[in-house]
């Protein structure tokens, strides 16, 4: 008898065998002396090293044994040994020399198996690995034969289950033992051989990354994927947790199912990991209470703006309406005017009034439709656009979000940031909108959205057909010092440290930072001026928080320095060729002036000064206007054959463009023909026909704001801006400014230098 260490034949098998301890040698010496037989049995434990009966199992199998060659010198000998037939030991005989038993054998024990059951064993043992060989194996055996414990021998069985099989005197339930092997083995085959066909199929991975496969593929069968088992079970708690759409809740689903066929080390892995992150991190479902309270929405707005009587007044239209609606989107307002004039801070306003967060995304610069729309999560580094990322921040579904400088939308290389915005505006879209990177609709209907601008000029036509646009003109020089007196000095005082009750700024002091230490349309300057003197107010203090002071002009100066901004000297401003206008920037309305001056020449037109086509047609319309009807006011045809003209717009590098120039040019132009000044404090404002009618412009509050901040006293408007000036409270003419009102260039040159056409009398 030869003892097995963590080895079980069969009957009907072939196996080699090492054979070198001293009792197992000594039994083959005998076995070969007799008939080559013995009996071979396992151990109950591989460890036991010299083994007694009671250590074996007690079936076993009767093997012929064949010698092999002899290894390490002839204290290991290989032998092959053909399993014959089942034992069972009856009794010991011996211990030494070698093991001896009493076997009894088991080879007529097997009762009849099923054919259906041989059958099924037969197939899946052939539909595993190997197929070839193992065809070849059962073909020299009938169909009828009990093959059983050689399909046994092919198998990776571990030691107890082969015992077990070998002990198990049913044929029946043997075959029955064998199945679930087969069928583990034949499930593992199947995916090794569809994983074959995927990296051939994929060749470029090649060799590496079928193995790579196949080992993920193995570790998904046995489970040994550590720590994904964790994470998964929290995203799976986030989905059912976030309120997701039934769209959403479908395609979370599905990234959580490729999750588990993929490994943790894959790409895919991690992408679909990033995009459940942000799929659950959105506000799907959750909202603040935002019922707007119109009584303190007006204080709000009344506490945080001084004026601006009719912004205010359509805010609350805006929301009495969305109250009315129950919150569906209506009109989308932009607020448009110069920076620091309070766009910003009236959104914060319309947040705080409606009880909703407020979050602002700047949009200044966008070229790039992505940024707007999101990525799709092919590519690397992908996220969602900048709606969708302010969502997130923001963490409800109903906030107030601003849309900072919409007019600075530029299409580039990347698509059109504009077209983009359509269906986050649009009512009737964007309550599905679509992320390139969630890929699934999101509700936006709920949210304000506020759009903010410095000029509506250069927002794109499709979204500014989207926008109800309210002006919001720069403020006046009186309404600054309202402001500088109520909202910003108290604020710079608090926030440097001083005592309020000890520090006051008089009406003159004031005054002077508005009109020489700020050049500006809003009080964003103004509000630094002030901080800068209360901050050298400490400073002279010794940062002690009592240092009373009274700040007059004197101390302004004397703190500040020489102040930067003088006032227009009109004494050079007023002289023959020279005409006043404002031209409306992004910063607001500055003042301009417009110089003609005529040389002999042959009658060509030059105009300098960074103007742009619209200003330089402009040009052109006046001296055509004046060389039509020139000789109706009493001027020569030879002074336009015989001399050139010179249209210059000092400015510096500031670029000037757009169509309100044409009056201001006509009366430069006579101001220098008839040799003549205008009045010290006029500006001109409008367009004109080559007929000589004078065609209205845009932004006249905020032109009037710039004029009276220049220190205009009187201004020549177009007569069909009339209506415009006097229907709007917040565009009336501001105090100390005369506004004349002109349908013509002969009624603007009659106000002005009192010139008419011959055979009028002239104004008296």
């Amino acid at each position: 008898m030869l003892a097995l260490r963590g080895t079980v034949v069969f009957p009907g098998a072939s196996v080699r065998l090492r054979v070198g301890r001293r009792r197992s040698l000594a039994a083959l010496e005998a076995a070969a002396a007799g008939d080559g037989r013995v009996v071979l049995v396992a151990q109950r434990r591989a460890e036991t090293e010299a083994p007694s009966l009671d250590d074996l199992h007690p079936v076993g199998v009767i093997a012929a044994v064949r010698p092999g060659p002899e290894l390490e010198g002839g204290k290991v000998r290989l032998i092959i040994a053909d399993g014959l037939a089942r034992c069972r030991l009856c009794a010991p005989a011996r211990e030494e020399p070698f093991l001896a038993a009493r076997v009894e054998s088991l080879a007529g024990a097997s009762a009849e198996v099923s054919s259906s059951l041989a059958g099924e064993v037969r197939t899946l043992f052939l539909s595993g690995p190997h197929r070839e060989e193992r065809t070849a194996l059962l073909s020299v055996f009938p169909e009828a034969a009990d093959v059983g414990f050689l399909i046994a021998s092919q198998l990776d069985l571990s030691p107890d289950d082969a015992q077990a099989l070998l002990s198990e005197p049913d044929a029946g339930n043997r075959y029955r033992m064998l199945l679930p092997v087969l069928r583990a083995e034949e499930q593992i085959a199947r995916v090794g051989r569809d994983l074959w066909k995927q990296a051939v199929a994929r060749a470029a991975g090649g060799r590496e990354r079928h193995l790579r496969e196949r080992k993920a593929a193995i570790e998904r069968e046995l489970g040994e994927l550590s720590g994904r088992g964790a994470d998964l079970q929290e995203l799976r708690e986030r989905v059912a947790a976030a309120g997701l759409s039934e769209e959403a809740r479908a395609e979370a689903e599905r990234e959580l199912a490729r999750m588990e066929r993929t490994a943790p080390g894959q790409p895919e892995y991690g992408v679909a990991e990033d995009y459940l992150e942000w799929l659950t991190s959105l506000p799907w479902r959750r909202t603040e209470t935002a019922e707007p309270d119109l009584r303190r929405a007006r204080r709000i707005l009344d506490r945080d703006h001084h004026d601006r009587d009719e912004v205010k007044e359509r805010v609350l239209e805006y929301l009495s309406v969305r109250r009315l609606r129950r919150g569906r989107q209506g009109a989308l307002l932009c607020l448009v005017g110069p920076p620091g004039v309070g766009k910003t801070s009236m959104g914060r306003s319309i947040a705080e009034a409606t009880g909703r967060r407020f979050y602002r995304v700047a949009l200044g610069g966008l070229r790039d439709e992505a940024e707007v729309r999101g990525h799709r999560r092919t590519y690397l580094g992908a996220h969602p656009g900048a709606i969708l990322r302010a969502m997130r921040r923001v963490g409800v579904s109903n906030p107030v979000i601003m849309l900072d400088e919409v007019d600075k939308l530029g299409e580039g290389p990347m698509g059109d940031p504009a077209g983009a915005l359509l269906e986050v505006l649009d009512p009737d879209q964007n309550a599905a909108f679509v992320d390139r990177y969630l890929a699934v609709g999101f509700d936006l209907s709920d949210v304000l959205f506020i759009g903010t601008a410095n000029t509506a000029l250069t927002i794109p036509g499709p979204l500014l057909d989207r926008l109800e646009v309210i002006e919001l003109p720069g403020y006046t020089t009186e309404e600054k010092a309202v402001i500088a007196r109520g909202y910003l000095v108290p604020r710079q005082v608090e926030e440097t440290g001083l005592d309020p009750a000890g520090v006051a700024f008089d009406d003159e002091a004031v005054e002077l930072l508005i009109t020489h230490y700020t050049r500006e349309a809003g009080v964003r300057e103004l509000e630094r001026q002030i901080a800068a003197v209360c901050r050298k107010l400490v400073r002279r203090g010794e940062g002690r928080a009592s240092c009373p002071a009274r700040v007059r002009r004197r101390l302004v100066a004397d703190l500040l320095g020489p102040p930067p901004y003088l006032a227009e000297d009109w004494d050079r401003a007023c002289r023959p060729g020279v005409c006043a206008t404002l031209a409306v920037g992004d910063g607001g309305a500055e003042l301009m002036f417009i110089e003609v001056l005529r040389v002999d020449g042959s009658g060509r037109l030059a105009v300098t000064g960074r103007v742009g086509a619209v200003l330089r047609e402009s040009a052109s319309l006046a001296l055509g206007y004046w060389k039509a009807r020139g000789e109706r006011f009493g001027l020569a045809g030879d002074r336009f054959a015989q001399g050139d003209f010179h249209v210059h717009l000092p400015g510096g590098s500031a670029p000037k463009d757009g169509p309100a120039a044409g009056l201001p040019l006509a009366l430069a132009f006579a101001s220098r023909l008839f040799d003549r000044s205008l009045p010290p404090g006029l500006a001109a404002l409008g367009e004109i026909t080559l007929h000589g009618r004078v065609l209205p412009v845009g932004r006249i509050g905020e032109r009037l704001a710039g004029a009276r901040r220049a220190g205009i006293s009187h201004v020549l408007l177009p007569e069909r801006n009339r209506v415009e000036v006097e229907s709007c409270r917040d565009r009336r003419p501001p105090e100390g400014l005369e506004i004349t009102y002109v349908s013509s260039v002969e009624e603007a040159l009659e106000t002005a230098l009192a010139v008419v056409p011959q055979g009028r009398p002239a104004p008296a």
